[in-house]
């Protein structure tokens, strides 16, 4: 992606929050008819340095990634339209968008085998129900008609990390002055997508 050196983002912590906490990610594999697009939650396990998702094995996406083919996987955070009218009068200031995305090229590789795909399976769904506090788990001994009918209809896979670009475009070329009305500004225009926005700009603006 177009990545000017004012909005790369290097630090990992900031890299990661943005991974976990919008997992809803954009899968792109290309094909011989053109790029395939799928989108699936997925999950970066830290400890591994890998993502791990699933799709459904009606998706013929997974095809693509049985053949090991290089992906590309797009997580977008918060995001806003940015407003003139919040920067001190300027007839040069002009409209603009405000967005965090991380982009991560790898290769991917579908999980064989019923006990390590389900072992995946369950640390993806713990994964979420930990996040969401729900409290619900997948039994720990799960009759095997039930592992059966989960992995006849999807497919586990891992994505290799080879490179991993990040986006944070937050007002940097204005003054600080303006920054501070965006912050301002943007929880009262762009709801709880501004409230994240404007949090991520003052930690950054901090840093």
């Amino acid at each position: 992606m177009y990545l000017p050196s004012q909005y790369k983002e290097t630090r990992e912590d900031l890299v990661r929050e943005v991974i976990r906490d919008f997992s809803f990610a954009t899968v792109i594999s290309s094909s011989r008819e053109g790029p395939f697009i799928s989108h699936l939650p997925v999950f970066f396990d830290e400890k591994r340095n890998v993502l791990i998702s699933h799709c459904a094995r009606a998706n013929p996406h997974w095809k693509l990634f049985k053949e090991g083919s290089p992906v590309t996987v797009i997580f977008v955070g918060p995001h806003s339209y940015v407003s003139p009218a919040w920067y001190k009068p300027d007839p040069d200031n002009v409209p603009t968008w405000n967005y965090l995305a991380v982009h991560i090229c790898g290769v991917t590789t579908i999980i064989e085998g019923e006990k390590k795909s389900w072992d995946l399976m369950k640390q993806l769904v713990e994964h979420y129900e930990n996040y969401y506090q729900t409290g619900w788990s997948l039994p720990s001994e799960a009759n095997e008609t039930l592992k059966q009918d989960i992995q006849k209809g999807i497919i586990v896979f891992e994505i290799s990390i080879n490179k991993t670009d990040a986006k944070f475009k937050l007002s940097q070329k204005q003054s600080l002055q303006d920054r501070n009305s965006v912050i301002e500004n943007l929880p009262s225009y762009s709801g709880e997508q501004g409230r994240l926005l404007a949090d991520f700009m003052k930690r950054i603006q901090g840093s």
